[in-house]
């Protein structure tokens, strides 16, 4: 169980991981994580308020993690890719020989 909302939070995310397409209910949110539905209600309202989660609209009464996460994760891939082809050209410009 999570000691605090910050950590509750970042679990429900975690939960929620791998559910995109079908969801899940807060209930069974709840009972994964030990705590009241009233509890992951409020905390789906908060993460849906920025994004974070959405409830799929063809299926009532299920959510799944939002745009916004996937957006945070190919924002760092990209940052990842720039450090590497900058580390690739230092590498490169370092590796030849002295004239």
């Amino acid at each position: 169980m999570a000691e605090n909302i910050h950590e509750r939070v970042c679990q429900l995310i975690l939960c929620m991981a791998g559910h995109e397409v079908m969801g899940v209910r807060n209930s069974e949110l709840a009972d994964a994580m030990r705590v009241s539905r009233p509890t992951i209600t409020r905390d789906l309202a908060a993460l849906e308020k920025i994004g974070i989660v959405e409830q799929i609209p063809s299926m009532q009464g299920r959510w799944r993690l939002g745009p916004k996460i996937i957006q945070v994760s190919r924002a760092h891939t990209e940052s990842m890719a720039r450090v590497k082809a900058n580390i690739a050209e230092i590498e490169q410009r370092f590796s030849r020989s002295p004239t």
